[in-house]
């Protein structure tokens, strides 16, 4: 079987499920894999030497910005964009990962391309959705033969929708050899750090963090990837910006506390974060806004609510020994990129 991966999030972007998911279906038995993007991208946010393991082919797709304002141009560039994928890989299957895809997917479908859905957040929260956006997410919605979705939440959202719809909940999950990685060397602890790992975005909490500053002078917080919005001015609140993604299992290997202090908006409500699993397997005292997607890490981290109780918590796991690699590999186990694709190219 041959799948293309059509992703919206660049092959060159802080690694995210889709480099994951299509990495790990490429290690399938039978199943070929390609992953296509976006040929346009603003280059200063990519993380430098990135590659994925299969191959990458980029598409002249029009840049999300800049769809309304060019539709008889998006409309040509998407069937060219399908012409292309088509004559590059003749996939079998074509996973899309976003409502700008969906003429995309008209032209695929008139060669009788099998089309999934991976629908990784409820795209319509998202502050830059449009009214097209949304109508057009519906009829892809109603066009895939399978929607796989990362959040139990976002499975319910699809059902409400479309109820005829096939859907499959693929969560997020864990790359295991980085996760190896870490194992065989996980360096020492650096004590009064705590790290924010993923894009600080609109709904980051920093008051949450600003309070934690205040409450302890000798703790220091590093916010590690892309930035989308202002970040406050303190000494001991730094930005470092996206770094490779063995880079930042080691930087959150050698964390005192890793956190994810978030607002529980409608948009959060439906993600099963990638940073999680990731922040599990590192051995690290975890912390994070509480919303019902979490509950299925059970102890593996502490879920917060509100500015004195994120405080309270991450100032109570300062300096507390990391889990058993024992625990960790019993994670790894049952929460992998590969355990996932193989559950996903079942329902194939």
């Amino acid at each position: 079987m041959r799948i293309a991966y059509l992703s919206h999030v660049s092959s060159r972007w802080i690694k995210q499920r889709p480099h994951f998911l299509s990495e790990a279906l490429g290690r399938v038995e039978g199943v070929d894999v390609a992953f296509f993007d976006s040929l346009f991208v603003k280059r200063g946010r990519l993380v430098k030497g990135q590659r994925l393991a299969v191959p990458v082919w980029h598409l002249p797709l029009v840049p999300q910005r800049l769809r309304e304002r060019l539709t008889a141009v998006d409309a040509v560039m998407s069937t060219m964009s399908a012409l292309l994928l088509f004559v590059l890989w003749h996939p079998d299957v074509v996973i899309v990962t976003h409502a700008r895809h969906q003429r995309l997917v008209r032209v695929l479908r008139t060669a009788r391309v099998r089309i999934i859905y991976d629908c990784m957040d409820l795209n319509r929260e998202f502050s830059d959705a449009t009214q097209a956006d949304i109508a057009a997410e519906h009829q892809l919605r109603a066009a895939a033969e399978l929607v796989w979705c990362s959040s139990a939440a976002i499975a319910d959202d699809v059902r409400s929708t479309h109820p005829d719809a096939r859907t499959q909940v693929v969560r997020n999950a864990l790359d295991r050899a980085s996760a190896e990685s870490v194992f065989a060397a996980p360096g020492a602890v650096e004590a009064g750090t705590v790290r924010f790992i993923g894009t600080v975005s609109e709904w980051f909490r920093f008051e949450d963090v600003l309070a934690l500053l205040q409450a302890e002078p000798d703790i220091r917080v590093e916010l590690v990837g892309p930035t989308d919005v202002r970040v406050p001015s303190h000494p001991r609140l730094i930005a470092i910006g996206p770094k490779p993604h063995a880079e930042v299992l080691s930087l959150m290997a050698t964390s005192d506390v890793l956190v994810m202090p978030f607002e529980i908006t409608p948009l959060v409500l439906g993600v099963d974060p990638v940073k999680v699993y990731e922040y599990v397997v590192s051995g690290r005292p975890v912390v994070c806004s509480d919303y019902p997607e979490l509950a299925h890490f059970g102890p593996d981290i502490s879920r917060v609510s509100g500015t004195e109780s994120f405080v309270s918590a991450v100032l109570a796991s300062m300096g507390a020994p990391g889990r058993t690699q024992t625990d960790v590999r019993s994670f790894v186990d049952h929460n992998n990129w590969d355990a996932r694709a193989r559950s996903a190219t079942e329902a194939l």
